[in-house]
């Protein structure tokens, strides 16, 4: 009788450290994953980035960032509606995630933005990378509540690792080239230079 009743409990307890180990885990997704593109949220990229920026300035590699908008993104949920807009969210991640190397880190760094960390890459291979996600997206249709087709487009700014460079500027320059191909019309790469030595 004392037998069946440890059994029982013994059961239980390991059931519940399952139960314990499935919730555990669900927790650290939520805290490193965005739930909606299934990225890398803000933090986790942020912190990728950090680990990069370290490991760069340590062996003197290359290291190259970029920053993606979707253009016009208000008038997606505007016509579309929220549900679209989710929804279209969630597609240009998955098409973004296809277009990179497995060694390259995407996570969405807010709203409607996105950061590509791309280690071991000076600005031109960053620029060919970024010109491959925005033509890729640009060449693929999103569909309306409908499955109507309309076109999205996205703009990307990008930045190599300077010397000296802390995470602040390293993305602070891929953040205002990307404001400059906004300005430059849209749908476009714009690329920032490293600024000229002893500035």
């Amino acid at each position: 009788m004392l037998y069946a009743e440890l059994s029982r409990l013994n059961s239980q307890m390991l059931t519940m450290q399952r139960e314990l180990e499935k919730k555990n885990a669900e927790l650290e997704r939520l805290a490193y994953y965005d739930t909606l593109t299934g990225l890398l949220n803000r933090r986790a990229i942020l912190e990728k980035l950090d680990e990069w920026l370290r490991h760069t300035h340590r062996y003197h590699g290359r290291l190259a960032v970029a920053m993606l908008d979707i253009d016009h993104f208000k008038l997606v949920n505007d016509n579309y509606g929220h549900r679209v807009g989710d929804r279209v969210l969630a597609d240009m991640a998955g098409l973004m995630r296809r277009s990179v190397r497995t060694t390259d880190s995407l996570g969405r760094y807010g709203g409607e933005e996105f950061l590509l960390i791309l280690p071991n890459t000076d600005a031109a291979g960053a620029a060919i990378m970024a010109e491959r996600v925005r033509a890729g997206i640009e060449g693929t249709p999103m569909h309306d509540a409908d499955g109507c087709d309309f076109q999205a487009s996205v703009s990307l700014g990008v930045a190599e690792y300077c010397d000296g460079d802390d995470e602040d500027m390293l993305v602070g320059r891929a953040d205002s080239a990307l404001y400059r191909a906004k300005d430059s019309g849209r749908n476009c790469v714009v690329v920032a230079a490293c600024p000229p030595a002893g500035s």
